[in-house]
């Protein structure tokens, strides 16, 4: 699934290249390609990225800067580096026997498709549709994503009380769907950063946008909670959805992601439609 997400965008990148795109967007493309292979492969020395991974980060990054822009660009590699730097901390950090997660050392192919598909997609429909509330919804993505990762990597050390927005029991840190203050706020935080990018990106309201791609980002991240919290690690024989994704804590992992980081964009464009 990882290469076939891949080549399907590879595909995509190349036809629209040359039968779409002008010298300006062949030279975006191009810088979009060098920035994202040096990121690629620098993460991947730094223990960031499996090997596997490095394709779909120049294949989005190439996207993102390409048909996207700078300043979607900027605020994908800041939400990286933050990701990356908070997991790196949590790393050699020594869990407590009350946090039921314990960090991956690397992001691989999938976790990179499951954060970033829909906002290369939404990127391939701005280039193709110029209608600016495509490029928001790729930050509500990016907001999503920002605020799911800060929320998971700052939530699991000293959080307080987790409980879990299915039925708002107490849980231990770290279960999934379980929510705490500590990373509540930071969930914010992370949204205000991304929300902070939109508003400079986009050429609407700036305050409008800020807004949107904020509250965007919280409730995608609310959202990756529930379904976590609802469908995760749930054994139950007589739901064929929740039997698949207890297969594999990584594919539910991943499929969460990716269907949150997707209703995050895709709150962000209705927003933007409506204001």
């Amino acid at each position: 699934m990882n290469r076939l997400t891949s080549y399907g965008f590879i595909f995509s990148l190349i036809y629209l290249a040359i039968l779409e795109g002008n010298a300006d967007d062949h030279i975006m493309l191009i810088q979009g390609f060098t920035l994202s292979l040096i990121v690629a492969y620098l993460a991947f020395f730094l223990t960031w990225l499996t090997l596997d991974a490095t394709l779909p980060v120049i294949v989005v990054g190439t996207i993102i800067l390409g048909f996207g822009g700078w300043i979607l660009a900027i605020s994908v590699i800041v939400f990286f580096i933050t990701g990356s730097l908070l997991s790196r901390l949590n790393r050699d950090f020594e869990m407590p026997d009350n946090v039921s997660v314990i960090p991956e050392r690397r992001r691989d192919g999938l976790q990179i498709w499951a954060n970033g598909f829909w906002a290369a997609l939404f990127c391939v429909l701005w280039f193709l549709i110029p209608v600016e509330q495509f490029l928001g919804a790729a930050f509500g993505v990016i907001a999503t994503a920002t605020a799911d990762t800060w929320a998971t990597e700052t939530g699991i050390r000293k959080p307080g009380k987790t409980i879990s927005l299915k039925n708002f029991k107490s849980v231990k840190p770290g279960t999934d769907g379980g929510v705490s203050l500590k990373g509540s706020l930071f969930a914010i935080l992370g949204s205000l950063m991304i929300g902070f990018f939109a508003s400079q990106g986009l050429g609407s309201d700036p305050l409008s946008t800020f807004a949107v791609v904020t509250i965007s980002g919280f409730l995608g991240c609310l959202i990756d909670s529930y379904i976590g919290a609802t469908y995760q690690g749930n054994q139950n024989p007589e739901n064929p959805v929740s039997l698949w994704l207890s297969l594999d804590k990584d594919k539910q992992n991943n499929l969460v992601n990716w269907v949150s980081t997707g209703s995050g964009g895709l709150i962000a464009l209705v927003l933007l439609l409506i204001i």
